[in-house]
Protein backbone atom coordinates (compact mmCIF):
# COMPACT_ATOMS: atom_id res chain seq x y z
CA UNK A 1 0.00 0.00 0.00
CA UNK A 2 1.73 3.16 -1.21
CA UNK A 3 1.27 6.03 1.22
CA UNK A 4 2.72 9.44 2.01
CA UNK A 5 4.12 10.07 5.47
CA UNK A 6 2.98 13.24 7.22
CA UNK A 7 2.56 14.47 10.78
CA UNK A 8 -1.15 14.26 11.57
CA UNK A 9 -2.50 17.69 12.47
CA UNK A 10 -6.05 18.94 12.17
CA UNK A 11 -5.25 21.69 9.66
CA UNK A 12 -3.12 19.36 7.56
CA UNK A 13 -5.69 16.56 7.39
CA UNK A 14 -8.52 19.02 6.79
CA UNK A 15 -6.68 20.45 3.77
CA UNK A 16 -6.20 17.08 2.04
CA UNK A 17 -8.23 16.93 -1.16
CA UNK A 18 -9.62 13.63 -2.50
CA UNK A 19 -8.01 12.08 -5.57
CA UNK A 20 -9.51 9.88 -8.27
CA UNK A 21 -8.84 6.82 -6.13
CA UNK A 22 -8.52 5.95 -2.46
CA UNK A 23 -5.33 7.42 -1.03
CA UNK A 24 -3.50 6.75 2.24
CA UNK A 25 -1.37 8.90 4.55
CA UNK A 26 0.83 7.48 7.30
CA UNK A 27 1.41 9.32 10.60
CA UNK A 28 5.05 10.05 11.41
CA UNK A 29 4.44 9.88 15.17
CA UNK A 30 2.38 6.71 15.75
CA UNK A 31 3.48 3.44 14.08
CA UNK A 32 0.76 1.90 11.92
CA UNK A 33 -1.67 4.86 12.15
CA UNK A 34 -3.05 5.64 8.69
CA UNK A 35 -5.56 8.12 7.25
CA UNK A 36 -7.70 6.71 4.43
CA UNK A 37 -9.28 9.21 1.99
CA UNK A 38 -11.92 8.02 -0.46
CA UNK A 39 -12.59 9.63 -3.87
CA UNK A 40 -15.76 11.10 -2.30
CA UNK A 41 -13.68 12.81 0.38
CA UNK A 42 -14.52 10.57 3.39
CA UNK A 43 -11.58 10.44 5.79
CA UNK A 44 -11.07 7.68 8.35
CA UNK A 45 -8.31 6.56 10.69
CA UNK A 46 -6.98 3.00 10.48
CA UNK A 47 -4.32 0.91 12.19
CA UNK A 48 -2.34 -1.21 9.73
CA UNK A 49 0.15 -3.72 11.12
CA UNK A 50 1.12 -7.34 11.08
CA UNK A 51 -0.93 -9.67 13.23
CA UNK A 52 -0.32 -13.41 13.51
CA UNK A 53 1.65 -13.51 10.28
CA UNK A 54 -0.64 -11.42 8.07
CA UNK A 55 -1.33 -7.73 7.55
CA UNK A 56 -4.38 -6.64 9.55
CA UNK A 57 -6.35 -3.45 9.04
CA UNK A 58 -8.50 -2.09 11.89
CA UNK A 59 -10.75 0.92 11.23
CA UNK A 60 -10.58 3.23 14.25
CA UNK A 61 -13.10 5.94 13.33
CA UNK A 62 -13.82 8.98 11.20
CA UNK A 63 -11.69 12.12 11.13
CA UNK A 64 -13.63 15.06 12.59
CA UNK A 65 -12.18 18.29 11.29
CA UNK A 66 -14.21 20.37 13.76
CA UNK A 67 -13.20 18.54 16.93
CA UNK A 68 -10.58 20.46 18.98
CA UNK A 69 -7.10 18.93 19.16
CA UNK A 70 -7.19 19.12 22.95
CA UNK A 71 -10.11 16.69 23.32
CA UNK A 72 -9.04 13.26 24.56
CA UNK A 73 -10.60 9.81 24.84
CA UNK A 74 -12.57 9.63 28.13
CA UNK A 75 -10.76 7.98 31.03
CA UNK A 76 -13.82 7.05 33.08
CA UNK A 77 -13.36 6.80 36.83
CA UNK A 78 -11.15 4.75 39.12
CA UNK A 79 -14.12 2.55 39.96
CA UNK A 80 -15.29 2.34 36.36
CA UNK A 81 -12.46 3.08 33.89
CA UNK A 82 -13.34 3.57 30.23
CA UNK A 83 -11.97 1.01 27.77
CA UNK A 84 -10.97 2.80 24.54
CA UNK A 85 -11.41 -0.48 22.66
CA UNK A 86 -15.17 0.06 23.08
CA UNK A 87 -14.85 2.56 20.21
CA UNK A 88 -13.94 -0.18 17.73
CA UNK A 89 -16.81 -1.08 15.45
CA UNK A 90 -18.85 1.97 16.47
CA UNK A 91 -17.46 4.47 13.92
CA UNK A 92 -16.59 7.25 16.40
CA UNK A 93 -15.60 10.73 15.30
CA UNK A 94 -11.96 11.35 16.26
CA UNK A 95 -9.37 14.10 16.26
CA UNK A 96 -5.68 13.35 15.75
CA UNK A 97 -4.92 13.01 19.48
CA UNK A 98 -7.77 10.52 19.98
CA UNK A 99 -6.75 8.55 16.89
CA UNK A 100 -3.22 8.15 18.22
CA UNK A 101 -4.44 7.02 21.66
CA UNK A 102 -6.83 4.53 20.11
CA UNK A 103 -4.19 3.19 17.71
CA UNK A 104 -1.84 2.64 20.66
CA UNK A 105 -4.54 0.77 22.62
CA UNK A 106 -5.45 -1.44 19.65
CA UNK A 107 -1.81 -2.22 18.93
CA UNK A 108 -1.28 -3.22 22.58
CA UNK A 109 -4.27 -5.58 22.35
CA UNK A 110 -2.86 -7.15 19.18
CA UNK A 111 0.47 -7.63 20.95
CA UNK A 112 -1.51 -9.70 23.49
CA UNK A 113 -2.92 -11.81 20.66
CA UNK A 114 -6.31 -10.09 20.49
CA UNK A 115 -7.91 -8.58 17.40
CA UNK A 116 -10.39 -5.91 18.56
CA UNK A 117 -11.92 -5.65 15.07
CA UNK A 118 -12.71 -9.37 14.96
CA UNK A 119 -14.08 -9.21 18.50
CA UNK A 120 -16.31 -6.24 17.63
CA UNK A 121 -17.58 -8.04 14.52
CA UNK A 122 -18.43 -11.14 16.58
CA UNK A 123 -20.26 -8.99 19.13
CA UNK A 124 -22.24 -7.26 16.38
CA UNK A 125 -23.23 -10.64 14.98
CA UNK A 126 -24.31 -11.82 18.44
CA UNK A 127 -26.35 -8.66 18.98
CA UNK A 128 -28.03 -9.11 15.62
CA UNK A 129 -29.33 -12.52 16.73
CA UNK A 130 -30.09 -11.44 20.30
CA UNK A 131 -33.68 -11.16 21.47
CA UNK A 132 -35.36 -7.80 21.47
CA UNK A 133 -37.44 -6.85 24.49
CA UNK A 134 -40.62 -7.44 22.48
CA UNK A 135 -39.37 -10.88 21.44
CA UNK A 136 -38.51 -11.73 25.04
CA UNK A 137 -41.93 -10.58 26.27
CA UNK A 138 -43.73 -12.59 23.59
CA UNK A 139 -41.90 -15.74 24.76
CA UNK A 140 -42.65 -14.86 28.39
CA UNK A 141 -46.33 -14.43 27.54
CA UNK A 142 -46.58 -17.58 25.43
CA UNK A 143 -44.43 -19.96 27.47
CA UNK A 144 -44.99 -18.69 31.02
CA UNK A 145 -48.12 -16.61 31.50
CA UNK A 146 -50.54 -18.61 29.37
CA UNK A 147 -49.43 -22.13 30.49
CA UNK A 148 -49.50 -20.98 34.11
CA UNK A 149 -53.14 -20.02 33.67
CA UNK A 150 -52.52 -16.45 34.65
CA UNK A 151 -55.81 -14.58 34.51
CA UNK A 152 -54.24 -11.41 33.19
CA UNK A 153 -52.13 -13.00 30.46
CA UNK A 154 -53.94 -11.11 27.72
CA UNK A 155 -54.15 -7.91 29.74
CA UNK A 156 -50.37 -8.06 30.18
CA UNK A 157 -50.01 -7.50 26.44
CA UNK A 158 -51.55 -4.06 26.87
CA UNK A 159 -49.54 -3.44 30.06
CA UNK A 160 -46.26 -4.20 28.26
CA UNK A 161 -47.15 -1.90 25.35
CA UNK A 162 -48.26 0.86 27.70
CA UNK A 163 -45.24 0.74 30.04
CA UNK A 164 -42.30 -0.64 28.03
CA UNK A 165 -43.29 -0.97 24.38
CA UNK A 166 -45.19 0.71 21.61
CA UNK A 167 -48.93 1.42 21.43
CA UNK A 168 -49.89 1.63 17.73
CA UNK A 169 -52.23 4.55 16.94
CA UNK A 170 -55.90 3.80 16.44
CA UNK A 171 -56.22 0.98 18.98
CA UNK A 172 -59.38 1.32 21.04
CA UNK A 173 -60.33 0.32 24.56
CA UNK A 174 -63.61 -1.48 25.24
CA UNK A 175 -65.44 1.82 25.75
CA UNK A 176 -64.02 3.40 22.61
CA UNK A 177 -61.18 5.51 24.04
CA UNK A 178 -57.87 5.28 22.23
CA UNK A 179 -55.13 3.35 23.97
CA UNK A 180 -52.12 5.46 24.89
CA UNK A 181 -48.67 5.11 26.39
CA UNK A 182 -48.28 5.86 30.07
CA UNK A 183 -46.84 9.38 30.48
CA UNK A 184 -43.05 9.30 30.55
CA UNK A 185 -42.85 5.59 29.69
CA UNK A 186 -40.11 4.38 27.29
CA UNK A 187 -40.52 2.48 24.03
CA UNK A 188 -37.98 -0.34 24.20
CA UNK A 189 -39.76 -2.82 21.91
CA UNK A 190 -36.90 -3.11 19.43
CA UNK A 191 -34.08 -2.80 21.95
CA UNK A 192 -31.74 -5.76 22.24
CA UNK A 193 -31.74 -7.00 25.82
CA UNK A 194 -28.04 -6.37 26.38
CA UNK A 195 -28.39 -2.71 25.39
CA UNK A 196 -30.80 -1.81 28.20
CA UNK A 197 -28.74 -0.31 31.02
CA UNK A 198 -29.46 0.26 34.72
CA UNK A 199 -29.00 4.01 34.23
CA UNK A 200 -31.66 4.04 31.52
CA UNK A 201 -34.08 2.09 33.70
CA UNK A 202 -33.62 4.51 36.59
CA UNK A 203 -34.11 7.51 34.27
CA UNK A 204 -37.25 5.97 32.78
CA UNK A 205 -38.69 5.25 36.23
CA UNK A 206 -37.99 8.80 37.38
CA UNK A 207 -39.59 10.18 34.21
CA UNK A 208 -42.71 8.07 34.70
CA UNK A 209 -43.02 9.12 38.33
CA UNK A 210 -42.71 12.81 37.50
CA UNK A 211 -45.17 12.51 34.59
CA UNK A 212 -47.65 10.79 36.92
CA UNK A 213 -47.58 13.71 39.34
CA UNK A 214 -45.35 11.90 41.82
CA UNK A 215 -47.25 8.63 41.82
CA UNK A 216 -44.78 5.70 41.80
CA UNK A 217 -47.16 2.92 40.76
CA UNK A 218 -46.67 2.90 36.98
CA UNK A 219 -42.88 3.15 37.32
CA UNK A 220 -42.82 0.31 39.83
CA UNK A 221 -45.06 -1.82 37.64
CA UNK A 222 -42.73 -1.27 34.68
CA UNK A 223 -39.72 -2.35 36.77
CA UNK A 224 -41.48 -5.49 38.04
CA UNK A 225 -42.57 -6.51 34.53
CA UNK A 226 -39.16 -5.84 32.98
CA UNK A 227 -37.42 -7.79 35.75
CA UNK A 228 -39.80 -10.75 35.38
CA UNK A 229 -39.29 -10.92 31.61
CA UNK A 230 -35.49 -10.65 31.81
CA UNK A 231 -35.05 -13.18 34.60
CA UNK A 232 -37.31 -15.74 32.96
CA UNK A 233 -35.44 -15.26 29.67
CA UNK A 234 -32.14 -15.77 31.52
CA UNK A 235 -33.50 -18.88 33.26
CA UNK A 236 -34.36 -20.31 29.84
CA UNK A 237 -30.78 -19.69 28.67
CA UNK A 238 -31.89 -17.21 26.00
CA UNK A 239 -30.08 -14.21 27.50
CA UNK A 240 -26.71 -14.33 29.25
CA UNK A 241 -27.19 -11.12 31.17
CA UNK A 242 -26.21 -9.32 33.25
CA UNK A 243 -29.65 -8.39 34.54
CA UNK A 244 -29.86 -4.57 34.30
CA UNK A 245 -32.66 -4.47 36.89
CA UNK A 246 -30.47 -6.03 39.59
CA UNK A 247 -30.08 -3.68 42.53
CA UNK A 248 -32.81 -1.30 41.37
CA UNK A 249 -35.46 -0.85 44.05
CA UNK A 250 -39.06 0.17 43.58
CA UNK A 251 -40.12 3.60 44.69
CA UNK A 252 -41.78 3.58 48.13
CA UNK A 253 -45.53 3.19 47.88
CA UNK A 254 -48.11 4.43 50.34
CA UNK A 255 -50.25 1.51 51.48
CA UNK A 256 -53.89 2.43 51.00
CA UNK A 257 -56.04 1.59 54.02
CA UNK A 258 -59.23 3.42 53.03
CA UNK A 259 -62.57 1.80 53.82
CA UNK A 260 -66.18 2.87 54.39
CA UNK A 261 -66.24 4.33 57.90
CA UNK A 262 -69.12 4.26 60.32
CA UNK A 263 -69.76 7.99 60.16
CA UNK A 264 -69.88 7.81 56.35
CA UNK A 265 -72.24 4.86 56.15
CA UNK A 266 -75.60 6.73 56.57
CA UNK A 267 -74.96 9.15 53.71
CA UNK A 268 -73.47 6.40 51.56
CA UNK A 269 -76.44 4.05 51.91
CA UNK A 270 -78.92 6.90 51.51
CA UNK A 271 -77.27 7.73 48.17
CA UNK A 272 -77.13 4.04 47.25
CA UNK A 273 -80.90 3.76 47.73
CA UNK A 274 -81.34 6.33 44.94
CA UNK A 275 -78.86 4.65 42.58
CA UNK A 276 -79.80 2.38 39.65
CA UNK A 277 -80.64 -1.18 40.65
CA UNK A 278 -77.60 -2.72 38.95
CA UNK A 279 -75.28 -0.43 40.91
CA UNK A 280 -77.07 -1.11 44.21
CA UNK A 281 -76.76 -4.85 43.66
CA UNK A 282 -73.12 -4.58 42.62
CA UNK A 283 -72.17 -2.49 45.66
CA UNK A 284 -74.05 -4.70 48.10
CA UNK A 285 -72.39 -7.82 46.69
CA UNK A 286 -68.99 -6.14 46.93
CA UNK A 287 -69.60 -5.34 50.59
CA UNK A 288 -71.10 -8.76 51.37
CA UNK A 289 -68.48 -10.91 49.63
CA UNK A 290 -65.32 -8.80 49.72
CA UNK A 291 -64.66 -10.07 46.20
CA UNK A 292 -62.70 -8.18 43.59
CA UNK A 293 -64.61 -5.95 41.19
CA UNK A 294 -63.77 -8.03 38.09
CA UNK A 295 -64.96 -11.24 39.78
CA UNK A 296 -68.30 -9.73 40.81
CA UNK A 297 -68.93 -8.24 37.38
CA UNK A 298 -68.03 -11.58 35.77
CA UNK A 299 -70.06 -13.70 38.21
CA UNK A 300 -71.87 -16.64 36.55
CA UNK A 301 -74.97 -18.42 37.78
CA UNK A 302 -73.27 -21.78 37.21
CA UNK A 303 -70.67 -20.90 39.86
CA UNK A 304 -73.28 -20.26 42.57
CA UNK A 305 -74.54 -22.96 44.95
CA UNK A 306 -77.53 -21.52 46.82
CA UNK A 307 -78.10 -24.78 48.73
CA UNK A 308 -74.61 -24.73 50.24
CA UNK A 309 -74.44 -20.94 50.25
CA UNK A 310 -71.19 -20.83 48.29
CA UNK A 311 -69.77 -18.99 45.30
CA UNK A 312 -66.80 -20.58 43.51
CA UNK A 313 -64.59 -18.17 41.58
CA UNK A 314 -62.83 -20.29 38.92
CA UNK A 315 -59.04 -20.36 38.99
CA UNK A 316 -58.72 -19.00 35.47
CA UNK A 317 -60.34 -15.71 36.52
CA UNK A 318 -59.05 -15.38 40.09
CA UNK A 319 -56.08 -13.11 40.69
CA UNK A 320 -53.86 -15.77 42.24
CA UNK A 321 -54.71 -18.40 39.62
CA UNK A 322 -56.45 -20.83 41.97
CA UNK A 323 -60.17 -21.43 42.52
CA UNK A 324 -61.58 -19.47 45.43
CA UNK A 325 -64.70 -20.44 47.41
CA UNK A 326 -66.56 -17.49 48.96
CA UNK A 327 -69.36 -18.00 51.51
CA UNK A 328 -72.61 -16.23 50.64
CA UNK A 329 -74.06 -14.20 53.50
CA UNK A 330 -77.76 -13.53 53.85
CA UNK A 331 -77.43 -10.12 52.20
CA UNK A 332 -75.56 -11.64 49.25
CA UNK A 333 -78.20 -14.34 48.79
CA UNK A 334 -81.00 -11.75 48.88
CA UNK A 335 -79.31 -9.67 46.17
CA UNK A 336 -78.65 -12.70 43.98
CA UNK A 337 -82.22 -13.96 44.28
CA UNK A 338 -83.43 -10.51 43.20
CA UNK A 339 -81.40 -10.94 40.00
CA UNK A 340 -82.58 -14.47 39.20
CA UNK A 341 -84.36 -15.08 35.94
CA UNK A 342 -82.48 -12.55 33.83
CA UNK A 343 -82.12 -15.08 31.00
CA UNK A 344 -78.35 -14.77 30.89
CA UNK A 345 -75.48 -16.95 32.13
CA UNK A 346 -74.15 -13.80 33.82
CA UNK A 347 -75.45 -12.30 37.05
CA UNK A 348 -74.77 -8.83 35.59
CA UNK A 349 -75.47 -9.21 31.85
CA UNK A 350 -74.72 -6.40 29.42
CA UNK A 351 -74.36 -5.69 25.71
CA UNK A 352 -70.58 -5.88 25.72
CA UNK A 353 -67.85 -7.98 24.14
CA UNK A 354 -67.65 -10.11 27.28
CA UNK A 355 -71.43 -10.38 27.71
CA UNK A 356 -71.37 -8.95 31.21
CA UNK A 357 -71.25 -5.50 32.80
CA UNK A 358 -67.99 -3.57 32.79
CA UNK A 359 -66.61 -1.19 35.42
CA UNK A 360 -69.48 1.20 36.40
CA UNK A 361 -67.21 4.23 36.68
CA UNK A 362 -69.77 6.91 35.79
CA UNK A 363 -72.46 5.53 38.07
CA UNK A 364 -69.92 5.16 40.89
CA UNK A 365 -68.85 8.81 40.55
CA UNK A 366 -72.47 9.90 40.68
CA UNK A 367 -73.00 7.83 43.82
CA UNK A 368 -70.02 9.41 45.57
CA UNK A 369 -71.17 12.88 44.60
CA UNK A 370 -74.63 12.20 46.03
CA UNK A 371 -73.08 10.82 49.24
CA UNK A 372 -70.60 13.70 49.58
CA UNK A 373 -67.56 11.44 49.35
CA UNK A 374 -64.67 12.05 46.99
CA UNK A 375 -61.92 9.62 47.93
CA UNK A 376 -63.66 6.25 48.08
CA UNK A 377 -62.81 3.72 45.38
CA UNK A 378 -64.67 0.60 44.28
CA UNK A 379 -61.81 -1.53 45.61
CA UNK A 380 -62.30 0.11 49.01
CA UNK A 381 -65.58 -1.82 49.29
CA UNK A 382 -63.52 -5.02 49.39
CA UNK A 383 -61.28 -3.48 52.00
CA UNK A 384 -64.35 -2.40 53.98
CA UNK A 385 -65.36 -6.01 54.60
CA UNK A 386 -61.88 -6.85 55.90
CA UNK A 387 -61.71 -3.70 58.00
CA UNK A 388 -65.08 -4.19 59.67
CA UNK A 389 -64.26 -7.84 60.29
CA UNK A 390 -61.06 -6.74 62.02
CA UNK A 391 -62.93 -4.16 64.08
CA UNK A 392 -65.30 -6.90 65.22
CA UNK A 393 -62.33 -8.96 66.40
CA UNK A 394 -61.83 -11.44 63.54
CA UNK A 395 -58.30 -12.84 63.30
CA UNK A 396 -56.02 -11.94 60.42
CA UNK A 397 -56.07 -15.57 59.27
CA UNK A 398 -59.87 -15.48 59.01
CA UNK A 399 -59.81 -12.15 57.19
CA UNK A 400 -57.18 -13.44 54.77
CA UNK A 401 -59.26 -16.54 54.03
CA UNK A 402 -62.39 -14.43 53.50
CA UNK A 403 -60.63 -12.14 51.02
CA UNK A 404 -58.71 -14.91 49.24
CA UNK A 405 -55.25 -13.67 50.20
CA UNK A 406 -52.43 -16.13 49.49
CA UNK A 407 -49.82 -14.17 51.42
CA UNK A 408 -50.11 -12.93 55.04
CA UNK A 409 -48.51 -9.68 53.83
CA UNK A 410 -51.69 -8.86 51.91
CA UNK A 411 -53.65 -8.93 55.17
CA UNK A 412 -51.26 -6.95 57.33
CA UNK A 413 -53.08 -3.61 56.83
CA UNK A 414 -55.89 -5.00 59.00
CA UNK A 415 -53.55 -5.80 61.91
CA UNK A 416 -54.09 -2.45 63.64
CA UNK A 417 -57.86 -2.71 63.32
CA UNK A 418 -57.92 -6.23 64.74
CA UNK A 419 -55.95 -5.04 67.77
CA UNK A 420 -58.38 -2.22 68.55
CA UNK A 421 -61.17 -4.43 69.99
CA UNK A 422 -58.58 -6.23 72.13
CA UNK A 423 -57.23 -2.92 73.37
CA UNK A 424 -60.75 -1.75 74.21
CA UNK A 425 -61.40 -4.93 76.19
CA UNK A 426 -58.11 -4.50 78.05
CA UNK A 427 -58.95 -0.89 78.85
CA UNK A 428 -62.34 -1.93 80.24
CA UNK A 429 -60.79 -4.74 82.28
CA UNK A 430 -58.08 -2.44 83.66
CA UNK A 431 -60.69 0.17 84.58
CA UNK A 432 -62.74 -2.50 86.38
CA UNK A 433 -59.71 -3.64 88.35
CA UNK A 434 -58.88 -0.12 89.38
CA UNK A 435 -62.51 0.58 90.28
CA UNK A 436 -62.62 -2.55 92.41
CA UNK A 437 -59.55 -1.34 94.25
CA UNK A 438 -61.05 2.13 94.54
CA UNK A 439 -58.06 3.55 92.68
CA UNK A 440 -58.87 6.77 90.88
CA UNK A 441 -55.35 7.55 89.60
CA UNK A 442 -52.51 5.27 88.66
CA UNK A 443 -49.20 5.86 90.40
CA UNK A 444 -46.00 6.63 88.49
Amino acid sequence: MASEQIEFKRAVLKAIEPAGKRTYYRDTKTPGLVLSVTPAGAKSFQLVRKFQGTVARVTLGHFDAEKPDSEEIPRGTAASPFDPLAYIGNAPKLNCRQARSLATAVSAAMDRGENPAAKAAAERKARASELTLRGAFDLYHRDHLIPAGRRKADAMQDTFARLLGNVPPGQKKLRGKEKRKSPGAPDWETRRLSTITPAEIRRAMASMKVAAGGSPYAANMALVLLRAVLRKTMAWGLFEGPDPTAGIAKFPETERARFLKGEEAPAFFAALAKAPEYLRHFVLLALATGARRANILGMRWVDLDFHAGLWTVPGEVSKNGTAMVIPLTGMAVDVLKARLGNGSPWVFPAHSASGHMRDPKRAWRALLQEAGLDDLRVHDLRRSLGSWAAIQGASLAIIGAALGHKSPDATRIYARLSVDPVRDAMERATAAILAAGQVTKTED
